[in-house]
């Protein structure tokens, strides 16, 4: 399979999960990553404050949006794909999703919610 154990991609929506970061400011608040250092280090411009931020992946998260959006393989088969989300499976903290370009194009797989990430509209 193809996991790593990174998964940062420039352009998709994290979600901020550090809570002691400027006392709590940030924490679940949202941003997008502008850039990817090393692997594992994201700069994000976060999306309701002014600020950029250089975050570790491990105080991140992957942000699922509603279903239609469109989402980024980041993790696991099909990694650096793009996809439509179709349906979530929420007791399985899973989703299916569309692959929308390629040679996969048209085909639905299952992803752990992990493994995909909202890309920036």
């Amino acid at each position: 399979m193809n996991r790593k154990d990174y998964w940062l991609q420039v352009g998709i929506v994290v979600k901020i999960m550090n809570k002691q970061l400027s006392e709590g400011k940030y924490y679940k608040q949202k941003g997008v990553v502008v850039e990817v250092i090393d692997r594992y280090i994201a700069v994000i411009q976060m999306i309701d404050f002014k600020a950029k931020l250089k975050l570790d992946q491990q105080q991140l998260e992957t942000v699922i949006p509603a279903i239609g959006g469109t989402v980024l393989i980041v993790n696991g088969a099909h990694r650096g794909e793009q996809a439509k989300l179709v349906a979530l499976d929420y007791d399985n903290f899973s989703a299916t999703v569309q692959i929308l370009k390629g040679l996969h194009r048209g085909e639905q797989v299952q992803k752990e919610y992990e493994d995909i990430c909202k890309l920036t509209d």
